[in-house]
């Protein structure tokens, strides 16, 4: 006989079943904020996903949206809410921004951050907000890391990232530019003159592709090419250029040499597109643009014919091999497929990493035998007191999402290690949820596809091409929302076993069952000796238990249920969730 798992729901459990909420690094209350664009509280919505994510109208753009990869509506039904797109959404069409008041104590401590990039950045505003005074020290002559230097303006208006960086000013905090840590202001002297530092430098350094001729003028890695776009150094990409990669960075090059004037612009990716791990959205619109992809290939060799300029690169063809550790399948290449490319430029850009030059090695910091700082994985702690890190300077290159959860998590440690106290994650709650209208389309609205510039007018580096949800379309979006915040809870007091539910339910999650049909555990067993006060044996064979269970999975938040039930024995409660950050703040 099949037998069904049974799990007893704890408040895991929830926060689990809110898998959008759950997959992202800060845990944003997603349902909570679309639930609020579909009431067209644009104002709200930003609130929350300010008081999680910090920055809403950057990560409404750039963003690798892990919520979308779980989203129940796409594993369910048919494509994932555009989460992402929504969270811009928010910013777009807020009609005011939340203030927030001086935080209510004043510390009297004092904590340096090397880096002002995305996890710097959110380290900083969650200690200021705390009452700390925060000193940010920066390379760049301009804040924001590589939302400023890596990421062209197309892709991210510097007017966002500009107003973002306002924002964490008007917490008080301080920005030192063009000051390079390790020259004449070094980490020692930092540590000295602060109760605690945070290394939030990034991951600046180009890797190299590590092939002959890779030293030619002529040849700019990704992350050197990208900050000379971004910064308007002078260079001329000339006509044909060639990119190495599949990333952001690779398609940032690409697009970027496009709109400098280069007439053939060509991506070189050693997998197929399949394996590509850049958002597919953006690969669509690389394609869009003319830009060549040559998949399954990979450059062996800068070609040059004088000794010192570029000429071209050398290629072989790929075929896949068996999957790696990483999960994909290994590209091998194919004896005597080699081919030539003529070239002007040449951009490698597969990876980069932080560069550990500045740190002193007499202060004694630990480096793993990865290359990258070693760190406290729970606590960001290095192993010199004082000393935090976080970001791409201890992981290498990530997404902006996760090195922002770095830079909030640092916080809270930093606070913890001067304080003493420990804040721990808010509990959710329950709370009854208001009348529920369930579109009887739900399931036919289509994802909303997002308006982009014309073709013909992507030439500019400064236009932006996705052009955002209007409030018509943002609101047909949420309203996609299964609304996974929303459960089903039981009072079995007042079930009478009639099976309305059951028949009722458009998912068929509902099921009536005997307890010789579930499968037991120790929980389960306790359970069933608390309602019955009997062993699980002893409730079978008295014939004591039927019992009502749902699938989860499967459920659409339809309410019918509730409305279907004779005994009120259903109700629809939403899980509520408040920020964990800023107890004790004036809100």
């Amino acid at each position: 006989m099949n037998r069904f798992r049974i799990e007893v729901p704890d408040q895991r459990w929830f926060e689990e079943h809110i898998r959008c909420e759950h997959a992202c690094p800060v845990h944003t209350r997603a349902p909570q904020y679309i639930s609020a664009i579909t009431h067209e509280d644009y104002d709200l919505a930003f609130k929350m996903n300010r008081e999680d994510n910090l920055f809403p109208a950057i990560l409404g753009r750039i963003c690798v949206h892990p919520c979308e990869e779980k989203c129940r509506r796409g594993l369910l039904i048919d494509s994932p809410i555009s989460i992402c797109s929504l969270k811009r959404s928010s910013a777009d069409h807020k009609t005011s921004s939340p203030q927030y008041d001086q935080p209510l104590v004043q510390r009297g401590k004092r904590i340096a951050v090397i880096g002002a990039g995305p996890s710097g950045l959110s380290a900083a505003n969650d200690l200021a907000r705390m009452g700390y005074g925060v000193t940010i020290f920066e390379s760049f002559p301009i804040a924001g890391g590589m939302l400023n230097v890596g990421i062209p303006s197309y892709r991210l208006p510097r007017e966002v990232v500009t107003h973002a960086i306002e924002e964490v000013k008007r917490l008080g905090v301080s920005f030192i530019m063009d000051t390079p840590v390790g020259k004449e202001l070094n980490l020692e002297t930092l540590r000295k003159e602060f109760d605690a530092v945070y290394i939030a430098a990034g991951a600046h350094k180009a890797e190299k592709l590590g092939i002959p001729g890779e030293n030619f003028q002529g040849v700019i890695h990704g992350v050197t090419f990208m900050r000379m776009v971004n910064l308007e150094e002078h260079f001329r990409t000339g006509d044909k250029v060639a990119v190495v990669g599949g990333g952001n960075t690779a398609m940032d090059a690409a697009r970027s040499s496009f709109r400098l004037g280069a007439k053939e612009v060509f991506i070189l990716y050693r997998r197929t597109r399949e394996e590509m791990p850049v958002d597919a959205r953006e690969l669509d619109q690389v394609e869009e643009e003319g830009i060549k992809v040559h998949y399954l290939t990979q450059p062996v060799q800068v070609l040059s014919k004088d000794g010192i300029t570029i000429s071209g690169v050398r290629c072989i063809r790929n075929r896949l091999g068996e999957i790696g550790k990483d999960g994909r399948r290994r590209p091998i290449p194919i004896e005597g497929s080699e081919f030539d490319i003529d070239l002007d430029l040449l951009i490698p850009a597969v990876s980069q990493s932080p560069d550990l030059s500045f740190l002193p090695e007499e202060i004694g910091l630990e480096i793993s035998k990865w290359d990258r700082l070693a760190v406290n994985p729970e606590t960001s702690e290095t192993n010199v007191p004082g000393i935090f890190a976080g970001g791409d300077f201890v992981t290498g290159p990530r997404d902006v999402i996760r090195v922002i959860a770095d830079g909030r998590k640092a916080a809270l440690s930093i606070h913890s290690y001067l304080s003493g106290e420990v804040i721990e994650r808010r509990p959710g709650y329950f709370t009854p949820a208001q009348e529920i209208e369930s579109d009887p389309d739900l399931e036919k609205i289509p994802r909303q596809k997002m308006d982009t510039l014309p073709i013909e007018e992507r030439k500019s580096i400064e236009k932006e091409v996705e052009l955002g949800f209007a409030q018509a379309e943002a609101v047909k979006e949420a309203m996609r929302c299964l609304k996974c915040h929303l459960f089903t809870i039981f009072d079995r007091t007042k079930c009478i076993l009639c099976g309305g539910c059951v028949d009722i339910c458009p998912k068929s999650c509902f099921r009536m069952a005997r307890l010789n049909e579930l499968e037991r555990d120790k929980t389960f067993s306790k359970l069933i000796e608390s309602l019955y006060c009997a062993s699980v044996e002893e409730a079978e064979k008295l014939n004591l238990a039927t019992v009502m269970i749902k699938d989860e999975s499967r459920c659409i938040q339809c309410s019918l249920c509730v409305k279907r039930c004779p005994t009120g024995a259903i109700t629809m409660e939403e899980y509520r969730r408040e920020s964990q950050f800023y107890r004790g703040e004036r809100r």
